[in-house]
């Protein structure tokens, strides 16, 4: 028997589940966003509720892909209801949608299962079975009998649609745009009854257009995805158990039409080789407020069943730093928090800019009918700077720098002016993965401007900024003394197995295999008393098999077949080892948390905090080393397949939920984050031959501030490359961007490692991931094998490289948790 089980030896919820489930339930209710609440519609009073739509009791609790979780049960939104005191009325019209949505399922797994005939390897099957999305079908439509039956004066209609990995959404019915029957639905509901909420149940956006038209939805809900209690949560906040305090981390445009060159993206203009950012750093709120666009939502925005008002009490300038100290009251009549948003409109001085940008934002505590709290929002007057192609410049322009206060980007007050009578450089850098097609040059022709009033200006000199000047000399690794004893006893071609991922050959008795887990490191080296870790997606949890068995030989094996890998030959292969495995049952029932657009919605960074925390208490359970999360790609387009996985449209929220996270998770010893996909992973068709194409300053404004804002204030123990090419040169052969920018000018001393595959003949070269400063890559082939010994072979990789490569692996895998052994029992 294994001396750790990493898990629980009854099925019964441990106590860590339990408190992670309450958690869950906390920062779903927190992140939902209330867009609509005509009269008073919200709270429900009434407690019969008919209840339709596809999400309805087949609600989607997260993505597909990496982002999945096994958890033990998660709560739909008609059992969330039923457990808050509802009663549901419309049964009938439910067991009928169930009985559609298996017969079309069905129709789509025999479409997926001969899709992959003939296929035996499983890095092709995943793939290519998780490219087809099923897509819910709309349902029945509602009639006399169902409005009738329900005897209810209170409808809810859930809208759901799914995405995920290897496939961007649709423009069309029945993903962006609703269908004829959804809208058919909608209109009925809105005659008929008294009260018509809808639920949005979309990790990402949709065309909200039908709201123009049926005029009688009363109240609508951005449910997202809320993960395993998204039920319960929801009916939290219906019911006025706890209020909605959730802002909108992206603008909702009026039409799809609207987004800047967005008939351009991923699939739309047949080109899947190339993708053009040509809105340049104009990206969602960006470009709206710059050139003055109508929106449906604006970016920040959110209802509450209360009011507040928001005063800035002053504005003061500390050396380079200012601050803001702003009160908030809560004027109605329940409890609530709020969100302030402060923003920076930048002077142009010879280059477009962005109308504002956001800059700092904090929430409050739950305050009380009446109550107030004060709350000091800081940033650094560096962080306004702006980027000069032609002279690889942070600068600051000399003029005017409005302070704006207030709680979405459409709704802010100027409430003082920060004055620099000079220009000044912040940071002098170098040229770093520059543009080499033409972009155009896409920019407002005017600068908005509006009157200040009476406000203060303050006067800031530019002698109090210190130009740092980046010294891009690689840092050496320094060896501990183990680490140096270690690597000295290995030759270079020893070492040459730290640099790749342990996939490639069957895990020898000693190492350490979690079933369901993503990958390991190297298991080549046990014999020299190097043992590898584990590491896990994905962003919504601890993504592995909620049930093993532990075998005689310390070895684990999964108890049932995980649902990812239940397609073709793979399925029948592992159903026949399953039968053939004999050995004791060991339970990991890990938390599918709500997906990081819901978190980003929360607004509020100590409660990323507190999840950070819980998940890296399952790690450490789980035998969990690195959880390869958060994702931190810009939500550029609402059809990005993985819109769901990542945060937002702006770099600075972005960056900041995911540092809050991250030092949450490593919080605990021996466990690390591995932030990704670095960088510009924007679309999911062709991600592995795609070259995103974007200039300079955007890619540094937009595309990499908010990992850099990550590095800086969490020290993530990994950073992922992406699938795809950068300004054609795959991001993993990029020394410019794995080396220049993320360690010499923003001091990263972790490990980078690839995407899954992203290594082979027709993509990144395993040979550059080392010198380009990609350490490790990932899951681990002969392939890679084979790469990195002939390019060693023939001096094209020095052994002082794969030396400091093999140091920075073997240092995580020295300080991982698994280090510690015990044995786990129920709490």
């Amino acid at each position: 028997m294994t001396e750790d089980l990493y898990g629980a030896l009854s099925s019964e919820p441990t106590g860590l589940e339990l408190r992670n489930r309450a958690l869950a339930r906390e920062a779903a209710a927190e992140g939902f966003v209330l867009l609509k609440n005509q009269g008073g519609t919200l709270p429900l009073k009434n407690k019969k509720i008919a209840l339709y739509g596809m999400g309805a009791r087949r609600t989607v609790k997260g993505g597909l892909g990496s982002g999945s979780v096994e958890e033990r049960h998660s709560v739909s939104i008609e059992e969330g209801l039923i457990n808050g005191g509802f009663e549901i009325t419309t049964r009938n019209w439910l067991d009928d949608y169930d009985r559609e949505y298996r017969e079309t399922y069905q129709v789509y797994r025999d479409m997926v299962e001969e899709k992959i005939k003939g296929l035996t390897n499983p890095v092709q099957i995943i793939p290519l079975a998780h490219s087809y999305v099923y897509r819910y079908p709309s349902g029945r439509l509602i009639t006399e009998n169902d409005i009738t039956a329900s005897e209810t004066d209170t409808a809810v209609y859930v809208l759901t649609r799914q995405a995920g990995e290897c496939n961007d959404r649709k423009l069309e019915p029945g993903d962006y745009y609703i269908t004829d029957v959804e809208r058919e639905n909608l209109k009925i509901l809105a005659e008929a009854y008294e009260k018509a909420i809808l639920v949005i149940n979309v990790g990402g956006l949709i065309d909200m257009a039908f709201l123009d038209e049926i005029s009688g939805i009363d109240a609508v809900v951005l449910f997202v995805q809320g993960g395993e209690e998204g039920g319960n949560a929801l009916a939290d906040v219906l019911s006025g158990r706890k209020n909605f305090s959730g802002k909108l981390s992206d603008t909702i445009p009026l039409h799809f039409e609207d987004i800047p060159f967005g008939n351009e993206f991923s699939y739309l203009n047949g080109d899947l080789d190339n993708e053009y950012y040509k809105e340049d750093i104009y990206v969602g709120y960006r470009y709206f407020d710059s050139f003055d666009k109508p929106v449906r939502y604006p970016f920040g925005f959110g209802l509450s069943y209360t009011n507040f008002s928001l005063c800035t009490q002053s504005v003061a300038i500390h050396g380079t730093v200012a601050e803001a100290e702003v009160t908030v009251t809560n004027i109605g009549l329940v409890s609530g928090k709020e969100v302030v948003q402060l923003y920076v409109s930048l002077p142009e001085g010879g280059r477009k800019k962005e109308h504002q940008r956001l800059i700092a934002f904090a929430k409050t505590a739950e305050l009380e009918p009446g109550t107030a709290e004060k709350l000091t929002l800081q940033f650094d007057l560096s962080d306004c700077a702006s980027y000069c192609e032609s002279t690889a410049q942070w600068r600051l322009e000399a003029g005017r720098y409005l302070v704006r206060i207030g709680n979405s980007s459409r709704n802010t007050v100027i409430c003082a002016a920060i004055e620099l009578e000079e220009g000044t450089v912040v940071r002098q850098c170098r040229r770093c993965c520059p543009a080499t097609d033409d972009l155009g040059d896409f920019a407002p022709e005017v600068l908005r401007t509006q009157p200040l009033g009476d406000i203060p200006v303050l006067q800031i000199q530019p002698y109090v900024f210190r130009t740092e000047t980046v010294d891009y000399r690689e840092s050496e690794v320094v060896e501990t003394e183990q680490e140096r004893t270690i690597l000295d006893s290995l030759t270079p071609e020893e070492q040459a197995w730290l640099l790749q991922g342990g996939a490639l050959r069957n895990p020898p008795s000693g190492a350490l295999d979690i079933p369901g887990a993503g990958g390991k490191t190297t298991t080549g080296l046990l014999d020299k008393g190097i043992r590898n870790v584990v590491l896990a997606d994905g962003p919504a949890g601890v993504n592995i098999c909620n049930k093993v068995k532990a075998l005689a030989d310390g070895r684990f094996a999964a108890a049932d077949i995980p649902a990812r890998y239940d397609w073709g030959i793979m399925s029948t292969i592992i159903r026949q080892q399953l039968a053939a495995t004999q050995g004791t049952t060991v339970y990991r029932y890990a938390t599918a948390w709500p997906v990081e657009l819901l978190l980003a919605q929360t607004w509020n960074k100590d409660l990323l905090h507190d999840i950070g925390r819980a998940v890296g208490e399952e790690m450490v359970q789980f035998g969990i080393t690195i959880w390869l999360a958060p994702g931190m790609n810009i939500h550029r387009n609402p059809l990005g397949g993985r819109t769901f996985e990542y945060y937002s449209e702006d770099p600075v929220l972005t960056g900041e939920m995911a540092a809050a996270l991250t030092k949450g998770v490593q919080s605990h010893k021996g466990v690390g984050a591995c932030i990704k996909h670095f960088c510009c992973n924007n679309t999911e068709d062709n991600r592995n031959g795609i070259s995103s194409n974007v200039s300079e300053r955007a890619l540094r404004e937009v595309y990499l501030k908010g990992f850099e804002i990550a590095v800086k204030k969490s020290r993530p123990k990994a950073v992922m490359s992406s699938y795809n090419q950068l300004n054609h040169i795959y991001t993993a052969n990029r020394r410019d961007l794995l080396t220049d920018i993320l360690r010499c000018e923003w001091g990263f001393e972790g490990f980078v490692m690839t995407d899954w595959s992203s290594t082979n003949e027709k993509a990144a070269d395993p040979a550059l991931c080392a010198p380009s400063g990609n350490d490790l890559v990932m899951p681990g082939s002969d392939f890679d094998r084979q790469g990195i010994l002939a390019a060693m072979e023939r001096g094209a990789l020095d052994t002082e490289t794969v030396r400091r490569c093999a140091c920075r692996v073997l240092r995580m895998m020295l300080d991982a948790n698994t280090n510690v052994l015990r044995v786990k029992e129920t709490e």
